[in-house]
């Protein structure tokens, strides 16, 4: 099984000067984890995720050990809110991307999320152009329905023999 046999084929990208409004707006609103910054020839050049978006608000644990009454200064956070959204896609994304291809075997796709620590990966395709993006959780649902049909709900059950 390759990643083309499950990876999704509809996928949101955003250009780098989306602003993070919008970058925001489109990860929530379609319930995605990350997505990925292509240029004009639909290239992956970075990737933004939810962590990615959520750390420009609260402070990394040395900043919030170090003071730890500002950390909890909602206030303070939806003012840097305002600042952060006027700023770009380019100006957040992780320009060093661990992606997929389409003929890489699901298993292999799969080792490299876990191993990287990521829940998912952008798939290339010809000339480097994203076309699909897979996650840890279609993979683990395609090995179950592959190895484990018959209790897969939705999946008629077997008749037992007494």
């Amino acid at each position: 099984m390759n990643v083309s046999d499950v990876m999704s084929k509809s996928v949101t990208t955003a250009p780098p000067t989306m602003k993070l409004k919008e970058v925001w707006k489109l990860i929530f609103s379609k319930n995605i984890n990350a997505l990925p910054v292509i240029d004009a020839n639909k290239k992956l050049v970075g990737i933004v995720t939810k962590d990615d978006l959520l750390s420009k608000l609260y402070p990394d644990y040395d900043e919030f050990i170090a003071d730890f009454a500002s950390a909890s200064d909602f206030e303070a956070m939806e003012n840097k809110l305002q600042e952060i959204l006027t700023s770009t896609a380019r100006d957040v994304m992780n320009k060093r991307v661990v992606f997929t291809r389409v003929d890489t075997p699901a298993l292999r796709a799969l080792s490299r999320m876990i191993a990287r620590h990521v829940n998912q990966l952008p798939v290339l395709g010809e000339g480097d152009r994203v076309i699909g993006m897979v996650t840890k959780g279609d993979i683990f649902r395609a090995l179950f329905q592959q190895k484990f049909a018959t209790i897969i709900p939705g999946k008629k059950q077997p008749k037992r023999k007494s």
